[in-house]
């Protein structure tokens, strides 16, 4: 029996004529010492094995002993226990949720997590674009998925290192946008003024450089009609939905289109990131519109 010098790792010959490593890595829940066997043919095989474990264990990556984590299995508990609101935005949510249970569940889920390799990843990332016609966009969203989730499975210590830090990710052709030029403008702004309801938020959203979700999202609260400033602080979340019939009596298989539909989610939410929440000057023009509108608004309700 061989022992290297911290006395915590043994490598030794057994009667069944394979080689035999015992590690000790580290401490289990209940106090016992956490102790990793690996065998292997010849002694130069189970010295390289029982080195990865010590490389593991002093770098603080070993996955916890006892749990055979999917990766199926982790995923769910990361969407539905970890990465859920208020930690997360609703529509990041709504995201991850897609792209766990759309593509990599059915993709990938069955490995074990710790035999994931990039490979793995590689492979369904192709599998995306060229069998299933997707976007090189959608497949990065995957990738960026998945990367957060197994990162979290390595900081809690089921997973030794992250494969997907190696997987070359799908490559995304960047878009150059051209700005609308004069006459591109006057148009969209005719065709606004003509919206009885809705023309003022795309005349903001064309003037101000908003976001759709930010647009959407403004109240009455956020402007100061007084100092001209609009605060931007808040986005429309995408709604969703429950049936509201019994039993799902409707026939319809999507809540959304349930005649009774119940709408679970707000219908605002924080801008995603502090940057995003900022005061906009508002220019006559804009202001007098404002104007106008809330006194549309105004009549209407009376």
């Amino acid at each position: 029996m061989g022992r290297n010098a911290n006395g915590r790792s043994s490598i030794y010959q057994g009667k069944d004529g394979y080689w035999h490593g015992r590690v000790t890595v580290g401490t289990k829940d209940d106090g016992k010492p956490d102790r990793r066997h690996v065998m292997a043919k010849t002694k130069a095989e189970v010295t390289a094995k029982v080195k990865k474990l010590e490389e593991l264990r002093d770098k603080g990556r070993m996955p916890k002993a006892g749990q055979r984590w999917t990766v199926e299995k982790w995923l769910r508990h990361w969407i539905d226990n970890i990465a859920t609101p208020p930690r997360i935005s609703e529509n990041a949510h709504a995201g991850y949720r897609v792209d766990v249970e759309k593509h990599l569940i059915p993709g990938i889920g069955a490995h074990r997590l710790d035999k994931l390799t990039p490979e793995h990843c590689e492979k369904l990332y192709a599998k995306m674009q060229e069998t299933k016609g997707l976007s090189a966009g959608t497949a990065h969203h995957v990738h960026r998925t998945l990367r957060n989730a197994l990162n979290v499975a390595v900081k809690r210590g089921h997973l030794g290192t992250n494969p997907v830090l190696l997987a070359t990710a799908p490559r995304l052709d960047e878009e150059e946008f051209e700005p609308y030029e004069i006459g591109e403008i006057k148009k969209l702004l005719k065709v606004a003024g003509e919206q009885p309801r809705n023309g003022v938020r795309w005349v903001f959203a064309l003037a101000l450089g908003l976001r759709q979700g930010e647009a959407l999202g403004l109240k009455w609260e956020d402007v100061d009609l007084t100092t001209s400033m609009i605060r931007i602080r808040r986005g429309r979340l995408r709604p969703k939905y429950l049936h509201g019939c019994e039993a799902e009596s409707c026939g319809r298989r999507k809540a959304g289109y349930c005649p009774q539909r119940r709408q679970v989610r707000a219908e605002t939410g924080r801008t995603k990131s502090k940057a995003g929440r900022r005061m906009i000057g508002l220019p006559a023009p804009l202001l007098e519109l404002l104007k106008r509108h809330k006194a549309q608004q105004e009549a209407e309700r009376d």
